[in-house]
């Protein structure tokens, strides 16, 4: 829809999209209290919990998983768009947007000519009115218009474009030498005023942060489902209501030989003549599908199996040219060679099943009746554990016995940190570290740690946050500082080497023996930074060139003694400069971004990213 907005899209718009249309009603007046309407309001644009969920929903639909906290950075993001693009006075006339409208075939009839009732259907459907319609699509232009001025200056040239393929492709000959501090400890002299100065200067380090030493039972859903039990009666009467309704299966066994659709003619017909070889071997001994199918599928989900997919009935799950031939199949007998988007396949049929069979879904059924049944019971449980945590505040111990559960008590000392390592949610650490928990010593209420999983939490100690005295720290000091030192002291010969070679002196140096590094090699072997510098490194006039790599565990001087330019400079041209392009259309971007959020006024409301925090 409304497809004058979507061929102004830019790569900056791409994470926008996600949230696309989600802003009526912004800066709408309201009587309730200042900030209850939303999280956050950037300038006169409210981010609210509404519009976030909202937004979450659209993205799921599309088939993302973008995290909650990532889809309100780029509703703010967007805000922040709309509200700078107003400021700089980008606009759209009313004219304009109408025209839009009428131009939207979604709007359209069958005669090809506008529809004010379709109009009004959709109006309708969203909840809106006209006004508020124009004006989210004046907010879409004047967002695009936005972009698109910031990103207008973005030109590569061939010269960038050459210096790219260089940097990231070319091969250097080189040889090194690392100067590792612990070389250097024994340089290091110390003493206790020595270290007592160092502990001083830097007491942050040697701060006891604040732990807990926690019980908790947990409430899990598969726990509960395998309590439920289900009857035989149950059972044949799920059987009955499902059969009434169920397709005729079959037990589909393939050989898939993939190719990509966009493949040359070559590369698709080598797949296909590698299908017909596999293909002749069958007919001679059909007996030979399964090993076969483990030798040349490359469907690695079947592969394993022989190629078997399992019973799956003719309800368009497949695509279609499989499905078709597959149903077209006697029990036994091999199809010829297939072609589907996925490629190429050789199909059988292992078994047909006209209706399903009892005993062969009793366990499926069986299953799925426990699960439903555990989600009520799991509600149920959920609220009991709420109910004993509250009336037994002050015995965990007391609730699992109540409960059923197993009260489980770690011996580590658990600290905030160490809590995010270990995957704890963020939900779960805020109740651990609650006042509630930490200094009255209560038991919480039920914090859901993912779904089908809650936990109730106590604190059986508490370790206050404290800096460790001198003496009690003091290995730990020395172990600090003679690292730095001795770290300082590399870095001062390591830099005293590379002024002595860049000046021609013979250095006393244990150089590596020379070798080839390719771009991918360096990029996989060190942190962008120290690549950064390396592709710096250019020999001239038959000289060598050296670098000092920085943010190693040691410091390295590298001697590139050549550059090998790449084959096929002038084909990369064009992707290079794409890349380029792109590069430099989302660094102005988030310029752009930064910009705004600088100078723009942002105000906190009352609601939460995710409310179980309020």
């Amino acid at each position: 829809m409304f497809v004058a907005v979507e061929k102004y899209k830019t790569p900056a718009k791409i994470l926008l999209g996600l949230i696309a249309l989600t802003f009526v009603g912004f800066g709408v007046s309201t009587v309730a209290a200042p900030g209850s309407d939303y999280i956050v309001k950037v300038g006169d644009q409210k981010v609210s919990e509404n519009q976030l969920n909202t937004a979450v929903q659209n993205m799921q639909a599309a088939g993302g998983n973008e995290s909650r906290d990532a889809v309100f950075n780029a509703l703010v993001q967007r805000a922040l768009l709309t509200e700078g693009a107003r400021e700089m006075g980008i606009s759209v006339s009313q004219e304009q947007l109408k025209q839009i409208i009428v131009d939207e075939p979604s709007f359209h009839d069958q005669n090809g000519k506008f529809s004010q009732n379709i109009f009004n259907q959709y109006l309708n459907q969203r909840q809106m009115s006209e006004d508020q319609l124009i004006e989210e699509i004046r907010n879409e232009f004047a967002v695009n218009n936005l972009i698109s001025l910031v990103n207008n200056g973005n030109l590569v040239s061939d010269a960038q474009a050459k210096q790219l393929i260089m940097a990231t492709q070319a091969e250097r000959t080189v040889r090194s030498v690392s100067f590792s501090p612990e070389a250097f400890v024994q340089q290091v002299k110390t003493d206790d005023a020595v270290l007592k100065k160092y502990y001083d200067a830097n007491k942050k380090d040697y701060v006891i942060p604040q732990a807990v030493k926690v019980e908790h039972v947990a409430l899990n859903i598969q726990d509960v489902a395998k309590q439920q039990t289900v009857s035989e009666e149950e059972l044949k009467k799920a059987f009955e209501q499902e059969s009434a309704s169920a397709k005729p299966k079959r037990e589909i066994a393939h050989i898939l030989f993939t190719v990509p659709q966009d493949a040359p003619e070559n590369v698709k017909a080598a797949a296909k003549a590698e299908a017909e070889k596999v293909l002749a071997q069958l007919k001679a001994d059909p007996s030979k599908f399964v090993a076969l199918a483990k030798q040349y599928s490359r469907d690695e989900a079947s592969a394993a199996n022989g190629g078997n997919l399992g019973y799956l009935p003719q309800d368009g799950g497949l695509l279609k040219e499989f499905e078709d031939r597959a149903f077209s199949l006697k029990k036994g007998e091999i199809s010829e060679v297939v072609q589907t988007a996925a490629g190429y396949h050789i199909i059988t049929i292992l078994n047909i099943q006209d209706k399903p069979s009892f005993e062969q879904e009793k366990a499926r059924l069986e299953a799925e009746l426990k699960q439903k049944k555990a989600a009520t019971a799991f509600n149920e449980a959920k609220e009991k554990l709420a109910e004993e945590a509250f009336n037994n505040p002050g015995s965990l111990a007391e609730v699992a016995k109540k409960t059923g559960l197993k009260l489980q008590a770690p011996a580590d000392w658990l600290t905030k940190e160490n809590g995010k390592a270990a995957g704890m949610p963020d939900n779960l650490i805020n109740a651990i570290f609650s006042d509630d928990v930490m200094k009255k010593k209560h038991n919480s209420e039920p914090v859901t740690v993912n779904e089908g999983l809650v936990w109730v939490v106590r604190a059986k100690e508490v370790r206050e946050q404290k800096t460790q005295p001198f003496e009690e720290a003091k290995n730990f000091v020395k172990a600090d500082y003679l690292r730095k030192e001795a770290t300082r002291l590399a870095e001062a010969k390591a830099k005293q080497a590379l002024a002595d070679v860049q000046k021609g002196k013979a250095a006393d140096l244990k150089w590596s023996p020379i070798s080839q590094l390719t771009a991918e090699q360096a990029r996989q072997s060190m942190p962008p930074e120290a690549y950064a510098q390396l592709i710096k490194a250019k020999p001239e006039n038959g000289k060598p060139a050296y670098v000092l790599l920085s943010n190693l565990p040691a410091p390295v001087l590298v001697e590139v003694q050549a550059v090998k330019t790449p084959e096929n400079i002038t084909e990369q041209l064009k992707p290079a400069k794409l890349a380029l392009a792109e590069s430099q259309s989302n660094a102005s971007f988030s310029a752009l971004v930064s910009y705004l959020s600088s100078t723009i006024k942002q105000t906190q409301g009352a609601q939460k990213v995710n409310p179980e925090q309020q």
